[in-house]
């Protein structure tokens, strides 16, 4: 953990010992002693502050001599005498999370409505809303976490603030997991109702299988990241006895997994998609479904890419907070992701004036004629006798499919005629 640490207090006068009070006596004798090394007076704090030899040779003294409680003590102290600016951005987390939760929890509101009106439950609707179960506590605990300081320097915190931040980001990882990975599940039992072939099931149950025994190994993996399980609260502060994991080299190789198969779920339904011949309205659900999705995975790349810039950092409190927002917001919007296919029929029975009544089909009715002959009508010359039949058929979907219905009909046009000679 860097800690920028100096004491020239001892040795600089009376205004500068009332400073030292406050710092502890391992890093006042490190600062002290590398003081004397230094070309700044002794009360010349704006010197001392920015001298970056003196205060890295000061680091590398105090991280040996200092617990970390110490050394989180005495950066306070130097950046209170450095008049070093208070930043502050604990609210960024939990306004993406109030935001999306908020959406996501609208998005699966609207599924079991219409589960309700449907009568009918499908395993894409259970998925769907244990994922939102699962993400409540991953949603509730960004605001314990605020109110604990997270998003502020870790120095400015107190060390009561630290292990509730420690114990609360446990939580909200081990229930991002199985939130994340159900959406998956959900956006995958959709594709097995809508493509009946049989290599797409294969492909399906195949990717269902890989996702269940991922968010299996992966949340008990997050669970027993230190053992036993409570060492995690302490072990940021180097007291307690147990053993940890790289836990840094998991959350990389988790991402990477995620990201991988949020890609290939993409690209699973492209070949039956386009041998579809869809209207232009179903077509902007179904661009507007895969946009969302591609979202996401810009979401987990960005995630990813923070996790590998601050995986090593020493004021996680601060630094991370970036990564606990997409975070939020990939899980969230995954949640949205795979309602979505029950969007279209909830916009029609709510709004039916403008999106459309929800008692109409999209199909359209189909007409075809039929001419018969010989002798059924004596209206034409003797020689020939042909009569013209319309029929009119009407194509309702099932309540049951509604949500594949709505995006995957095809509609069917074209007249047929049938001559009899």
């Amino acid at each position: 953990m860097r800690l920028i640490l100096w004491a020239v207090f001892a040795i600089t006068g009376l205004a500068a010992l009332s400073q030292a009070q406050t710092m502890p006596t391992c890093a006042s004798d490190c600062l002290t002693t590398h003081l004397k090394e230094s070309s700044c007076d002794p009360t010349d704090f704006e010197c001392i502050c920015a001298d970056q030899t003196l205060m890295g040779d000061v680091e590398i003294c105090s991280m040996g001599t200092c617990t970390v409680v110490e050394g989180l003590a005495a950066r306070n102290a130097t950046a209170t005498l450095c008049k070093e600016p208070v930043r502050d951005r604990s609210l960024v987390a939990p306004i993406a999370t109030a935001v999306s939760a908020a959406i996501a929890l609208a998005f699966v509101l609207m599924r079991m409505y219409e589960c309700y009106v449907r009568k009918e439950y499908q395993w894409t609707d259970l998925c769907a809303v244990l994922a939102m179960v699962s993400s409540v506590p991953m949603d509730a605990f960004e605001f314990f976490m605020m109110a604990d300081g997270f998003g502020k320097d870790i120095w400015t915190l107190t060390p009561e603030q630290i292990t509730n931040v420690v114990k609360y980001t446990w939580i909200t990882q081990v229930t991002y997991i199985p939130a994340i990975i159900l959406t998956k599940v959900a956006i995958i039992c959709f594709f097995m109702r809508v493509f009946p072939g049989r290599g797409t099931q294969m492909l399906c149950i195949g990717t269902i299988v890989h996702c269940m025994l991922f968010m299996v190994t992966t949340t008990i993996t997050a669970i027993l990241a230190c053992v036993p399980v409570q060492y995690a609260r302490s072990n940021w502060a180097g007291t307690g006895e147990g053993v940890c994991y790289h836990n840094t080299a998991f959350w990389w190789a988790h991402s990477a997994i995620n990201i991988t198969t949020d890609l290939w779920i993409l690209a699973l339904p492209v070949p039956q998609l386009l041998k579809l011949q869809l209207g232009k309205k179903k077509k902007v659900y179904l661009i507007l479904m895969i946009s969302v999705g591609i979202i996401i995975t810009v979401v987990s790349v960005v995630r990813f890419s923070g996790l590998v810039t601050y995986s090593a950092t020493s004021n996680p409190t601060y630094n991370n907070v970036m990564v606990a927002t997409y975070s939020v917001i990939e899980c969230n919007v995954s949640i949205m992701c795979c309602c979505m296919p029950c969007l279209p029929a909830f916009l029609r029975r709510v709004f039916p004036d403008m999106f459309g009544s929800t008692d109409q089909s999209d199909y359209k009715a189909g007409s075809y004629n039929v001419v018969k002959s010989p002798f059924q009508s004596n209206a034409f010359p003797s020689n020939t006798i042909q009569k013209s039949v319309t029929h009119s058929v009407s194509y309702m979907p099932r309540a049951g499919d509604s949500d594949v219905v709505e995006l995957m009909d095809i509609e069917e046009k074209k007249q047929k005629q049938y001559h009899q000679w």
